[in-house]
């Protein structure tokens, strides 16, 4: 895949999102062609299991942090080429940034979108320090539905201990302006929020078992929980009940939300290393917080 061949998804749910993957992919162009890369890297079979890897400027660095992102898009559109934008704010600290595909839907249902991220962290687990990167610090982010996906990669140690990583493999959690709670029950029928989640769902009564929000019981994965003033609706009421949730758990936690910011500059502004979330992640990055420091 390249930024000449990008599969047609079809038509964005949300106005004016197509604008919005034009200027990523821009930007992103831009990156790729002054960064170092090794791109359209296979962690499986299918057409969408590849990653792109980005890398500091200076060659031979080795124990770099690793950033796995995970691209939003309603989980029917997007690619990993979206999100070269921001690796420059990353690679710069040093420290390695992943880009992921995933299936999407409908024709990836879930759990596979979920499957495919649990994947290319496997992938990433035994094969980044080949490239720079510690195994023992990888952390995940996301955006919007990749948020959403980021959420569960932290919480869903299940998933990580099937593929012989070790349980906390995921060291912090960064999920930005993401739906969290996916309950169909509790939405209006026939609206757009029902349309993306019966999309993505094999089964109706997947329903809580997609919802991060039913998974943070006793989670003990670092988390810091983002979403803009004037982000989606669905998005600020489901990162408040997220955050309610997450301050009863034995983990380190932060949340933010973002004065002014809608749904698609809490994205765009990654490219700024003195953007707030960039400077939080890279703290992070550099030494997560514990429960005895916090």
């Amino acid at each position: 895949m390249s930024f000449a061949d990008l599969p047609d998804r079809g038509e964005f749910l949300l106005p004016t999102a197509n604008e919005f993957s034009q200027r990523l992919l821009a930007m992103a162009r831009q990156v790729v062609a002054t960064h170092r890369t090794v791109l359209d890297v296979e962690y499986g079979d299918d057409f969408y299991h590849k990653l792109d890897i980005f890398l500091p400027e200076e060659q031979k660095l080795t124990g770099l942090p690793v950033l796995l992102f995970i691209h939003g898009g309603a989980w029917r559109h997007g690619f990993k080429e979206w999100m070269g934008f921001m690796a420059p704010p990353i690679t710069s600290l040093p420290a390695v940034f992943v880009s992921i595909n995933y299936r999407l839907a409908p024709e990836g249902k879930y759990p596979q979108p979920l499957e495919d991220c649990f994947d290319a962290l496997a992938w990433v687990y035994n094969n980044i320090e080949r490239y720079g990167g510690d195994s023992n610090r990888i952390f995940v982010a996301g955006h919007s539905a990749g948020g959403h996906l980021a959420a569960l990669v932290g919480l869903r140690r299940d998933y990580a201990l099937a593929r012989s990583m070790p349980a906390d493999v995921v060291k912090a959690c960064f999920p930005s302006s993401s739906p969290l709670n996916l309950h169909l029950d509790e939405i209006e029928p026939g609206g757009r929020r029902e349309k993306a989640i019966l999309l993505l769902l094999a089964r109706r009564e997947d329903d809580r078992d997609a919802s991060p929000i039913d998974h943070v019981e006793g989670n003990t994965t670092p988390v810091y929980l983002t979403y803009g003033e004037n982000d989606l609706p669905e998005v600020v009421e489901h990162n408040k009940q997220m955050i309610e949730l997450m301050k009863q758990q034995p983990c380190v936690f932060e949340y933010k939300e973002f004065p002014g910011y809608d749904h698609f500059r809490m994205s765009e502004d990654c490219q700024d290393s003195n953007f707030e979330w960039v400077r939080k992640v890279r703290e992070w990055m550099v030494k997560t917080p514990t429960l005895a420091a916090a």
